[in-house]
């Protein structure tokens, strides 16, 4: 965090409980919240995308994701901690 910090980079919260999925590909934790349908987040790209388009030009967020997908593995990982990092593209994407 503090490398990122360094770097102009604002950390955000973005929500774990959404009203659907995230990403089209992969499956979700679906659950009712008082009434309504709603989905563990599967990943924070909408909302750091959104961020960035309203002028957070740097980001960054560390928390759980959600996966649901099936697996015959004894070691399946269904949520685990990520760190995600978003920044805006002004002129070349080698930047």
């Amino acid at each position: 965090m503090e490398f990122l910090w360094s770097e102009d980079f604002q950390k955000i919260n973005t929500p774990r409980l959404i009203a659907g999925s995230s990403e089209g590909g992969a499956s979700v934790f679906r659950l009712d919240y008082k009434g309504k349908a709603a989905c563990l987040a599967q990943s924070t790209q909408l909302h750091k995308q959104m961020s960035v388009n309203a002028g957070f030009r740097r980001i960054f967020e560390i928390g759980p994701v959600f996966r649901a997908e099936d697996s015959y593995t004894h070691r399946h990982l269904c949520q685990y901690t990520a760190l995600d990092v978003e920044m805006e593209i002004i002129s070349h994407y080698s930047e």
